[in-house]
């Protein structure tokens, strides 16, 4: 009972003090900001975003970046993507073990005493031919088997504060989405604190095989939340505020017991 009524005054005291969570604003988190051909795929790098490429492997041919509009009910995507109709796409067909992708680096700078929990969802593309209106004229097969890995992260001032770093094959079914979640907590102090926040979108580009050549990472639905965490002297001033709560109602308690006196 009494470890009940002081969880119970502990929430009612952090309920009344200072909390917020907020999505932080993403340019083109949802890829819908240039309009490709429905069914098409189209190489170029979507707006708001730029490439990442450490290994200068990405020459918008054999390894590209761009866009994806699958039709539900067909190749590629049969169910669609996550968010809207497009998706960004990283395909690494040349270079091996050349890791390259897209990033963004963010209006909002790192905070003290704040979660921030970014969320990003994965595609494995299934093989299949491309449709009229694509970059490669459509009527293409491509063997899309496989999955070379992927690697989220969340930066700030260009260092990598927490990642997802995915590189097993069968993860994610092909033709499938899965969700990539990635959390990081500041706590009063932190190298960062102050520098512009960033995420990074990669493909992992492991090596395949000819039967299965591991090409091809898509994103989608790219949302960061930042939201606050209580500082120490908070929790102290809630645990002793619920002790006072406590003892003054023990008081009452002790006082109506006493001055009762049967007839």
């Amino acid at each position: 009972m009494k470890v009940h009524l002081m969880a119970g005054l502990m929430i009612g005291l952090l309920s009344t003090s200072p909390a917020w969570a907020q999505s932080l604003t993403i340019i083109n988190p949802g890829f819908e900001d240039d309009v490709i051909p429905a069914g098409a795929f189209t190489v170029q790098v979507p707006t708001g975003w730029s490439i990442y490429d450490p290994s200068g492997i990405i020459n918008q041919t054999d390894n590209a970046v761009g866009l994806i509009r699958p039709l539900p009910g067909v190749e590629f995507f049969p169910g669609g993507t996550p968010e809207g109709n497009q998706a960004a796409l990283v395909y690494l067909a040349g270079a091996q073990n050349g890791a390259a992708g897209l990033q963004q680096t963010l209006a909002d700078t790192l905070q003290p005493w704040t979660t921030y929990v970014l969320t990003v969802q994965i595609g494995n593309i299934a093989s299949g031919t491309s449709l009229p209106g694509s970059s490669d004229g459509g009527g293409q097969f491509y063997n899309l088997d496989g999955f070379p890995g992927y690697r989220v992260e969340l930066l700030a001032g260009g260092i990598v504060l927490a990642a997802d770093d995915n590189r097993l094959d069968g993860f994610i079914p092909e033709g499938e989405w899965r969700l990539s979640t990635v959390a990081f907590t500041t706590g009063e102090s932190h190298p960062q604190l102050g520098q512009f926040l960033g995420i990074r979108l990669i493909n992992l580009d492991h090596a395949g095989t000819p039967e299965i050549p591991n090409i091809e990472v898509d994103f989608d639905q790219v949302a960061l939340v930042a939201s606050a965490v209580p500082e120490p002297a908070t929790w102290t001033l809630c645990l002793l505020g619920a002790g006072g709560l406590g003892l003054r109602r023990w008081r009452r308690r002790r006082s109506a017991t006493t001055d009762f006196h049967p007839v």
